[in-house]
């Protein structure tokens, strides 16, 4: 999403992410907590990851030095991996509150998520529009993950 364009939010499109020269490589928890005060909502992944980092008694999240995510925004989610090391992909379907969020004011959605990472010490460097093969692609790679999301939203 580049400053001063109009985005298209009919199309997915894939943002890249760099990690700041100098940016702390570690997220700790306290950290996340901090930034996270003033949300009334918890992501049930978050919610997730917290809990994890909790039980496993992992003090912080290791940032990968590049991150890939594409905002499939017809379909109400988003995609996410770290480039850099290479991981998986990971769909996250937009919560009911993050559905309205988004329905309000979809700029301000995006930038709101883009605010977050930049939070985190991540700069945009790319942004691209995704053909539809290459969200079908993403589909098929999660599509246990989606499945799994959809059954815990109650929507299968």
């Amino acid at each position: 999403m580049k400053e001063g364009k109009k985005t298209d939010f009919k199309k997915a499109f894939r943002v890249s992410l760099k990690l700041r020269e100098g940016a702390q490589p570690h997220l700790y928890t306290s950290q996340l907590k901090k930034m996270m005060e003033d949300d009334v909502a918890l992501h049930p992944m978050m919610n997730r990851t917290l809990k994890m980092l909790k039980k496993t008694r992992t003090p912080y999240i290791k940032l990968s030095m590049k991150r890939e995510v594409v905002f499939d925004c017809p379909n109400l989610r988003h995609f996410d991996r770290s480039a850099d090391p290479m991981r998986n992909w990971i769909c996250t379907l937009w919560s009911e509150e993050e559905v309205k969020d988004f329905k309000s004011d979809k700029e301000e959605y995006i930038r709101t998520v883009l605010k977050f990472f930049k939070l985190l010490g991540y700069d945009l460097y790319d942004s691209k529009v995704c053909t539809e093969e290459y969200i079908e692609t993403l589909v098929d790679i999660c599509q246990k993950q989606i499945k799994s999301q959809r059954k815990g939203m109650g929507l299968e």
